[in-house]
């Protein structure tokens, strides 16, 4: 395929990617070097912007239970159809395994069903980056058509009819269920969902032997080629947006049309001027092994599908297959721990 100018939108987005790399890593050399900050304290590997998941996150506990019952609950949706818990199971790393989720009409979502591990620590939330808050989210997936369905006075009269959650929630905020005691509990509930100790992040905390040679090799590409260039900071991606497709338009080139509603779909700023429509946040690639199939459509299957297209869209070159597989088993070893237990 052949390679494309960069239109100005797409220039200035890209100025911005490495505007923004260059600034995380002076921040970065800042915090390590003066060593105040408990959550770099201990990583001692130099690998300029990408730092490990912390062990612990302050939580409370109480919070997060009552929020795991209501994200498990399909009371909290419209004819208690559907819980939160079917589109983002645990075992199967904070999503489903299906190109598109089916929403409570039982009519397929727009977009792929992004993973909640690690969400608490992302600046901004969904495939287009809107969202600024997990609170913020879980209203408007409880609000959605195609989320839970449900309104605000419907969802608390039911829950005010249900004696445990009134006594749990009394307990806890020592007044009647509000809609914001509900978004608090269940993003607290989410954001306990950190999965440290990933091989690598033993690797970045100074155990050289915590990754084998290969792993290490494909690290050295994912630098080499450009991808941490987006894909960096503790989620190893999740904290900007970019086009997709910078040599190519990939929303235009793919075979299988089945995502038209978010090919027509644009995005909206603050003032309401439509923008690219390519544009999405960058996907963190924590557990990335275990979240496919991948890209905001759901449409690639494999891993290494995954990286050609990235190579091909965001770099310009076909990478060779030696180093996708490189490249590959580097991603491998992000796989971390939920509650002590190996994903």
């Amino acid at each position: 395929m052949g390679l494309r100018a960069m239109t100005c939108h797409e220039r200035i987005h890209t100025f911005y990617c490495f505007f923004l790399v260059l600034l995380l890593s002076l921040l970065c050399t800042h915090v390590k070097a003066d060593g105040k900050d408990p959550f770099f304290q201990d990583y001692q590997h130099e690998t300029s912007l990408i730092v490990p998941i912390p062990q612990s996150i302050k939580i409370d506990l109480a919070k997060a239970r009552l929020g795991k019952l209501l994200f498990e609950d399909k009371r909290i949706s419209k004819g208690d159809k559907k819980a939160c818990v079917e589109c983002h199971l645990p075992h199967l790393g904070g999503v489903d395994n299906e190109p598109l989720s089916m929403a409570i009409n039982d009519k397929p979502r727009t977009t792929n069903t992004p993973t909640i591990f690690n969400a608490g620590l992302l600046p901004m939330l969904g495939w287009r980056g809107t969202g600024t808050s997990l609170e913020d989210v879980t209203e408007a997936v409880i609000k959605s058509e195609m989320g839970l369905a449900m309104n605000w006075p419907e969802l608390i009269e039911k829950l005010n009819a249900i004696p445990a959650y009134q006594k749990n929630f009394t307990t806890i905020f020592k007044k009647t269920i509000e809609p914001a005691h509900v978004k608090e509990v269940i993003a607290e509930y989410v954001r306990s969902l950190i999965t440290p100790n990933s091989r690598f992040d033993q690797y970045l905390r100074g155990n050289e032997d915590a990754i084998i040679l290969e792993e290490k090799r494909g690290f050295e590409l994912f630098k080499s080629y450009g991808c941490s260039s987006c894909h960096q900071g503790v989620n190893l991606g999740g904290n900007m947006r970019a086009p997709f497709g910078l040599f190519g338009n990939y929303l235009q080139d793919k075979k299988d049309k089945k995502d038209k509603t978010m090919t027509d779909r644009r995005i909206y700023n603050n003032n309401n001027q439509a923008q690219d429509q390519n544009l999405f946040r960058v996907p963190s690639l924590r557990n990335v092994e275990l979240t496919a199939p991948y890209f905001h459509d759901g449409s690639t299957k494999t891993l290494k599908e995954a990286i050609e297209v990235m190579g091909r869209y965001m770099l310009g070159r076909d990478i060779p297959k030696s180093d996708v597989s490189l490249i590959e088993q580097f991603l491998q070893s992000l796989n971390g721990e939920l509650n002590g237990e190996a994903l």
